[in-house]
């Protein structure tokens, strides 16, 4: 007896390994495209020049002189007249004297920013950290434009 006869099964059983061929590749390349738009960003940020302690150690009340100051530290983020400072005064109500009364004719204000940046960037979700400090440097003139008082507060010794 003589069995002869057609297997059909090999050509199913192939375009089935063909189909899960694709669906595999298509998975893999959705895998692979949420992992290239997924990332990690970490960064730092700074504004401003630095401000050095070293010169504000050699600021001398009533003898450094405006020149001086600029020399040292550069021209200032902020310079405030005495008209536009108690515009501001009198905007918030807090004076009612004229700026005049005051022992400074004007302001000059500097500002170095530095922060730390964490982001993670997710195809449904993202996260950002951002933890910004500032140093601030602030001189009041008198009227011969020689320092009368400053202030300096630095904030940037907070970062890690």
């Amino acid at each position: 007896m003589c069995n002869i006869g057609y297997n059909i099964f090999p050509s199913i059983r192939g375009e089935s390994m063909k189909r899960s061929f694709r669906f595999s590749l298509k998975i893999l390349g959705i895998l692979s495209l949420t992992f290239l738009l997924a990332s990690c960003v970490i960064g730092h940020y700074y504004e401003g020049p630095k401000i050095s302690e070293e010169k504000i150690k050699e600021i001398k009340p009533g003898i450094t002189t405006k020149a001086e100051i600029i020399s040292w530290f550069g021209p200032p983020q902020n310079f405030i007249s005495p008209t536009v400072f108690n515009e501001i005064l009198r905007e918030m109500d807090v004076t009612r004297e004229p700026l005049t009364n005051y022992p400074f004719a004007n302001i000059l204000s500097y500002q170095y920013n530095r922060g730390n940046i964490r982001a993670i960037v997710l195809v449904l979700f993202n996260y950002v950290d951002a933890n910004v400090k500032s140093d601030h440097l602030v001189i009041f003139l008198d009227d011969d434009e020689k320092v009368k008082y400053y202030g300096f507060r630095k904030g940037t010794d907070e970062l890690q």
